[in-house]
């Protein structure tokens, strides 16, 4: 077996954001706007799921409203 050599071993000892470019990398601007994009749609989804399982439990209405 060889040993490694020098560009493998720093390779593999830097962390992985230092190799990434710049264009990968998010800010957090762009974080708060996928999570506003993505909270009626999921919103959506949950509530649906619930209706659906008070649906299969019979009572079809949740009592708190």
């Amino acid at each position: 077996m060889k040993p490694a050599g020098p560009s493998a071993r720093t390779a593999a000892a830097d962390p992985p954001d230092a190799a990434a470019p710049a264009a990968h990398r998010v800010t957090g601007a762009e974080i708060e706007e996928l999570a506003r994009r993505l909270l009626d749609p999921v919103s959506r989804l949950i509530r649906a799921d619930l209706r659906r399982g008070r649906e299969r439990a019979g009572r079809l209405y949740d009592g708190r409203r």
